[in-house]
């Protein structure tokens, strides 16, 4: 708990160093929000999204926008903190500590996950409090939801991570999962307008689970017993990814040690 501490008080001090960021950041979500706002007011009554959420189109995409910049920041986290170690040549003394490899990664990415978290949480406060989004939130579900779908994106960030360790570029794997997921897992339209193929498709998708799960309990209130089976989707994508993400951090290490490019960057 204290290295986890020590790394988020780093980063954040690190964060809040160019105050011009933190407010490029709120100017950027308040302009996504006003620009979806009237997109909704243009877009109408939208029989599909009010017969399945019981919503507007504005309250069910501001879920899903939520959602998806959640997802990518933690998919992309833990390797652009690999990426920015990498160049300004802290990564070498960092896996120089007395720690796995893996609990090192883990760590850097400990800031990326705790402001994608709040940027998240802020974008759906903003979105009922300023524009009048109808959330009907089941609290216990909402959180167990999103805890579940930050799991599972932070062991597919963790995946990214080693890639980068080892290629010292972006992961390009990250940006065709991010790209599928925006098509077919249903963050601007319902998945039911897809294809019967792409719905298929789409179950093989985490963030077609995550957003179920959390515009279930954040739109409709719905509860623990009725979200079992996305819940059970989400556990089982944890337990293959966060064994899988382990051996690749670990594997990465050991490629660039043997190669002897651990210090380039």
């Amino acid at each position: 708990m204290r290295l986890l501490l020590a790394f988020l008080r780093r980063d954040l001090q690190m964060a809040t160093a160019y105050r011009l960021n933190a407010l490029l950041l709120v100017s950027g979500g308040l302009f996504t929000l006003t620009l979806f706002y009237f997109l909704a007011r243009t877009v109408g009554e939208t029989p599909l999204v009010r017969g399945r959420y019981g919503t507007d189109y504005f309250s069910f995409a501001l879920v899903g926008l939520a959602t998806a910049a959640l997802l990518r920041a933690l998919q992309t986290g833990f390797s652009g903190a690999v990426r920015a170690a990498q160049n300004d040549g802290s990564l070498e003394p960092l896996l120089g500590a007395p720690l796995s490899t893996f609990h090192v990664v883990t760590l850097m990415g400990a800031w990326p996950v705790a402001n994608a978290l709040l940027r998240s949480v802020g974008l759906l406060g903003f979105g009922a409090l300023l524009f009048g989004a109808r959330l009907h939130l089941h609290p216990a579900a909402f959180v167990l939801t999103l805890v579940l779908s930050a799991l599972t994106f932070c062991a597919l960030g963790l995946l990214s991570a080693a890639f980068v360790l080892v290629f010292k570029r972006g992961d390009p794997f990250s940006y065709a999962l991010d790209t599928l997921s925006y098509l077919f897992a249903g963050v601007l339209y319902p998945t039911d307008v897809l294809p019967p193929f792409l719905r298929a498709v789409a179950r093989f998708l985490p963030a077609t689970h995550a957003l179920h799960g959390l515009r279930e309990s954040a739109l409709r209130g719905t509860g623990p017993s009725e979200l079992l089976p996305t819940w059970a989707a989400l556990l089982t994508f944890c337990l293959v990814l966060w064994p899988l993400a382990a051996w690749a951090v670990s594997a990465a290490r050991r490629h660039v040690e043997q190669a002897g490019t651990l210090p380039h960057s």
